[in-house]
């Protein structure tokens, strides 16, 4: 049937505090996600590029604290806020490859989180996908390490990388596919199963399904 979008959601921070350290870690890597994905998505547009990377930044800021002191409301309610502006993104925009692999992951082996999935495969994507859109990944490394204003674009694109490494291991959420008990075997599968969603289209560098292959390969052990 029809998909039928709420027309009101109500976020509570408060709702949040008792949330355990990884499911925080994991749903708020995906929350970064949904606004960089947002950000660099082919139908993206400058009023979902302002909400993407305000959310981009609210998590690069706060992710850790609220991990790592769940009581912490400040960093609860500015972690919320980045999820009601990730979720403005991705409904005007969309998601990309990442997600189609997460979704992918999902699909074989449901004891895998969405979030563990994506962390999972962000290092190789990120390494895809950064020289088709060089500009948009500088500005990330950007938000996260402000001293980068100096160097070129193609040299702060390309550091972004190891940036969001570091990220994902500050947030214990560096994570293989083989920590996640993903069956070798069924990568080929997923790689098929990626093919069949419409997200992978969406990104910059448009993969196609030997190279979802590939990536999903570096993901499982590193």
């Amino acid at each position: 049937g029809r998909i039928r979008p709420s027309r009101v959601s109500i976020i509570d921070p408060e709702l949040t505090l008792t949330v355990p350290e990884h499911i925080t870690a994991s749903t708020g890597f995906d929350v970064f996600t949904h606004s960089f994905e947002a950000y660099i998505h082919k139908n993206t547009s400058p009023y979902i590029e302002i909400l993407a990377l305000e959310g981009i930044r609210l998590v690069a800021e706060h992710l850790h604290t609220a991990v790592r002191d769940g009581s912490n409301i400040e960093a609860r309610s500015a972690i919320s806020w980045a999820d009601t502006l990730a979720g403005l993104s991705i409904a005007n925009a969309g998601v990309t490859l990442p997600h189609g692999i997460a979704m992918a992951i999902g699909g074989n082996c449901p004891h895998v989180m969405h979030g563990e999935a994506l962390a999972a495969v962000y290092p190789q994507f990120m390494r895809f996908t950064y020289p088709s859109t060089i500009q948009k990944f500088a500005a990330l490394a950007r938000i996260f390490k402000s001293d980068l204003t100096r160097a070129t674009d193609e040299t702060v694109a390309k550091v972004s990388c190891s940036i969001i490494d570091d990220f994902l291991k500050k947030n214990g959420m560096y994570l293989t596919l083989e920590d996640l008990k993903v069956p070798e075997n069924e990568i080929e599968e997923i790689a098929d199963h990626t093919m069949e969603l419409p997200d992978y289209t969406n990104n910059p560098r448009v993969a196609t399904r030997d190279e979802v292959f590939k990536i999903l390969k570096k993901a499982f052990r590193r």
